[in-house]
């Protein structure tokens, strides 16, 4: 085989398991150690071990007495155990592990969908790591698990039993950027309010504060989005310079080529056609990016998904999805409609 060949070959098998493999310690933060000890487990378990990294990790930082590692993969030195299917319990264990990562619609544009269909049949999530995290708890109490961040935007339905979630703004992989969560379970049953949200060191929040303040459209205000005859610009992901972030504003004051760029599928970007009298297009405008802006603030970005690495100052770059959008921009429409009536109520007093 040609070294190209085998390259590929290497490639397509790391699709097709969803491999990704941490290089470093970085996903080791305080709160993730003081969890592990205080499960009393003395064996680290990866089910899904891959190179290795984090039973390393398990037995050089945490000083875990046995190690017990399982792979799919034949040319690995572990047992050979297909864990999307089952996974053995071990007494006196906790999981510490990186699940394979890859959707049932990625699987099938790779042309690699064959090869999982059996696992997503049986299955009601649309990607292997919420299968590899119901095999998980099904055969262990504590898991600890890297997994993509947009976890904490999914409809997982055993988030109940999640101790804690951290948010990694640096990467613990060598090989993908893809923006990570550690999750913590202790499988006791729990409200959202009870379970903790950390960015790296930090304690943000609960989850169960974070989700009260997501955005809800009612669907209130006439719109379309992705209409090329459209007047209101949105940018709808941070790019890597923190200047140039998610933000509303009159499309020619955003460099973007909207006659050939805007597609229906366009998500990137949009242009939005809205019913706002001339006169109070700034004002709207202004009140959509104060309205984004304290969302932000408010939830530490943990309600808009990530979109590919950070930006140049280390901030994880997030994606402002048209749900939102619709939600931020019916509510400053209210906002400015009820000024409006405001204003008028006052020149009829005036009058008198």
């Amino acid at each position: 085989m040609t070294t190209n060949n085998l390259s590929n070959a290497k490639e397509t098998k790391k699709v097709v398991l969803g491999q990704f493999f941490t290089k470093d310690n970085v996903w080791l933060r305080p709160q993730i150690v003081e969890f592990i000890k205080n499960t009393k487990a003395y064996v680290a378990y990866d089910p899904f071990a891959g190179a290795g990294h984090l039973l390393n990790a398990a037995k050089n930082k945490l000083s875990f007495e046995k190690t017990v590692g399982l792979d799919i993969d034949e040319t690995l030195h572990w047992n050979v155990n297909d864990s999307l299917i089952s996974i053995p319990h071990i007494d006196n264990s906790i999981i510490i592990t990186n699940p394979p990562y890859i959707s049932n619609y990625s699987a099938s544009r790779k042309k690699v969908g064959e090869n999982l269909k059996k696992y997503f049949d049986s299955s009601v999530y649309d990607d292997v790591y919420f299968i590899a995290l119901d095999k998980m708890l099904d055969a262990q109490e504590y898991v600890v698990a890297i997994v993509p961040e947009t976890f904490i935007n999914s409809s997982y339905r055993r988030k109940n039993l999640l101790h804690s979630i951290t948010i990694l703004e640096e990467s613990p992989f060598d090989d993908t950027d893809a923006p990570v969560v550690v999750l913590c379970f202790d499988s006791v049953v729990k409200n959202f309010d009870e379970i903790k949200i950390y960015k790296n060191d930090t304690f943000i929040d609960l989850l169960g504060n974070i989700e009260s303040l997501r955005l809800i459209p009612n669907n209130s205000v006439k719109m379309t989005f992705n209409d090329r005859q459209g007047w209101l610009g949105v940018r709808c992901v941070d790019s890597t310079d923190p200047t140039d972030m998610l933000r509303f504003d009159f499309k020619n004051n955003i460099d973007y080529d909207w006659d050939n760029g805007i597609k229906v599928s366009s998500r990137l970007l949009t242009l939005i056609s809205i019913d706002v009298p001339e006169s109070k297009k700034q004002d709207f405008i202004n009140c959509c990016n104060k309205i984004l802006v304290d969302t932000r603030i408010k939830t530490a970005d943990i309600i808009f998904s990530p979109f590919k690495g950070n930006m140049k100052n280390g901030v994880r770059r997030r994606r402002l999805d048209f749900k939102t959008c619709r939600a931020i921009i019916e509510s400053a429409y209210q906002q400015i409609n009820n000024s409006e009536i405001e204003e008028k109520k006052n020149e009829q007093l005036s009058l008198f």
